[in-house]
């Protein structure tokens, strides 16, 4: 997706996002779709601002507490409205989460590290692409893997991106060569898809059903989205790059972490 918005950074990632991929927030794309690029037939209008409202309440309230007549209230239209574009709650829920997985899609390919940094640097800086990402959208990610257990069919397909990220992850291995390169497809998928895991329980531990216990933890090493970030990727290099060293610019506690992990 382009740059719509100028960056506005969460106070804990300070200035670690680039602004192309700005803003973060699936809310505020489709706002500012709607105000500066909106349809151009009164009927497909109408139905992205009910898309907006529904997002809205979705984030706010989750699937089980959404209604159709209060996605009409907050779009500023009569309930009767809300059943001419959409057959029912769930239709909405599918269509807003099925856009919604398509950006996060999007933002993991083109904030999925960067080629002409070091492999450390790449994997820290898609680590915290992903925590900012779910930090600006955290009830809309609660809500994907919600509706994924009521929906078989959303529920498939949200595994299927899953999965196809973590096969991009695997070429993206594969190229960058080391012992792991030697593993077959399906040993090297398992073991992407066990590190993946750990970044969404991250995730889920900190912003979706926040972890009073890992929060105190983070309270205790004054721990920000930048060191989240660095320190998991000192796991996944750990697993996927052993005999490497990473390189790049380290805060303290951050720096006795890597030191223990690769005392070499």
């Amino acid at each position: 997706m382009e740059n719509i918005l100028p960056a506005r950074p969460h106070p804990r990632d300070g200035n670690s996002v680039p602004s192309y991929l700005q803003p973060l927030s699936f809310i505020e794309r489709l706002q500012w779709r709607l105000d500066n690029d909106p349809p151009k037939q009164k009927g497909l209008r109408t139905r992205e601002k009910l898309k907006l409202a529904g997002a809205r309440l979705l984030a706010t309230r989750g699937i089980h507490e959404l209604k159709a007549g209060d996605v009409s209230a907050e779009a500023g239209m009569a309930e009767g409205s809300f059943y001419l574009y959409f057959s029912d709650k769930n239709d909405l829920i599918r269509t807003v989460l099925r856009e919604f997985q398509e950006m996060y899609f999007d933002l993991q390919v083109r904030g999925g590290g960067r080629r002409e940094a070091s492999r450390f640097d790449s994997i820290r800086f898609a680590n915290l692409v992903w925590i900012a990402f779910c930090r600006a959208n955290s009830g809309l990610i609660g809500c994907l893997y919600q509706f994924g257990d009521i929906d078989t069919e959303f529920g498939k397909d949200l595994s299927d991106l899953n999965l196809r990220w973590h096969q991009r992850v695997m070429r993206g291995v594969r190229r960058q060569g080391g012992p792991v390169a030697a593993m077959s497809d399906p040993e090297l998928l398992l073991v992407i898809c066990l590190l993946g895991g750990m970044m969404d329980d991250l995730v889920r531990r900190l912003l979706i059903s926040p972890d009073a216990r890992l929060l105190e933890i983070l309270a205790e090493l004054d721990a920000t989205d930048v060191m989240l970030a660095d320190v998991a990727a000192l796991m996944w290099m750990r697993v996927l790059a052993p005999n490497e060293v990473p390189h790049g610019e380290l805060s303290p506690n951050v720096d006795k972490i890597a030191r223990a992990l690769f005392p070499a």
